[in-house]
């Protein structure tokens, strides 16, 4: 299939996902956050706004914690949880982990290790210090202590099918990633659609000029599916010139009333 070709697939389905399903039809369904979130986590290239049924959140310890689920979708770990107990079983990167709610005992390849935080039980899913998995495997990340975030670098945990849609729906080249910090974003309505609005911060150091600014993102829907908003959209306005170190929101018009996971770029055109 040519790119040309491909690239009017897209655009169609997207377009009668939009028709289809206004925000009106939305709203008694969608789980996610009308208020500011704060956006914490960044896998390779992608910042991660939403993983079902709650973005990633610090919690009383200032610790990242992150659905068990995610931990499968997104990095490619093999979970499984039994209810009975309340305990997870993580397999990653050649290592395994039980860990059980409201416990600060784990096991790691079946030693024993103690955590300073508890793993809790939010809107019927698990959630997980994602620092134990970073601190008993070689996965390599930085937290940038300015910007609240933790950036895994390491490509061999951008594993999910999330990502995989971004990357064949991409017809970039030589965009250059860390240009723009993603801060927060919201669920919020555009006219009779639905869309998400995104707070960014320029960090090049310089203006960028107007139609340089890329902040994509994309929603992985529930039923495998995806919606992105694209720029190669005739009704899509080029973002305004940015200037050094400006913060600023913009809005886009993804279908998110199904998402499973929420992800964005924030680049910046060569």
């Amino acid at each position: 299939m040519n790119r040309n070709l491909k690239l009017l697939i897209s655009s169609f389905i997207i377009f009668i996902l939009l028709v289809v399903y206004p925000i009106s039809s939305m709203a008694a369904t969608t789980s996610l956050p009308d208020k500011e979130t704060p956006i914490y986590l960044k896998i390779d290239k992608y910042f991660i706004l939403y993983t079902k049924p709650s973005s990633p959140f610090l919690d009383q310890q200032g610790r990242l914690l992150v659905p068990l689920r995610s931990i499968q979708d997104l990095m490619g770990g093999e979970v499984s949880y039994n209810h009975n107990s309340k305990t997870a079983t993580v397999k990653i990167l050649n290592n395994s982990f039980d860990i059980t709610i409201k416990s600060k005992i784990a096991y790691v390849n079946k030693e024993e290790v103690k955590l300073d935080t508890t793993p809790v039980l939010k809107k019927d899913a698990m959630f997980l210090p994602l620092r134990l998995f970073l601190d008993h495997t070689d996965i390599e990340y930085k937290f940038i202590n300015d910007l609240k975030l933790l950036h895994i670098t390491d490509n061999r945990v951008l594993a999910g099918k999330p990502f995989d849609a971004f990357d064949e729906n991409d017809y970039t080249d030589g965009y250059i990633d860390g240009s723009f910090h993603l801060s927060a974003f919201k669920i919020v309505s555009l006219g009779i659609y639905t869309g998400i609005s995104i707070k960014a911060q320029n960090l090049t150091g310089e203006t960028v000029p107007e139609g340089k600014t890329d902040i994509q993102p994309l929603a992985y829907l529930n039923s495998g599916g995806f919606s992105v908003d694209s720029y190669i959209k005739p009704v899509n306005k080029k973002i305004p010139e940015i200037k050094k170190d400006q913060s600023f929101w913009i809005n886009k018009r993804i279908v998110s009333y199904d998402a499973a996971y929420i992800i964005s770029v924030g680049r910046k055109a060569p």
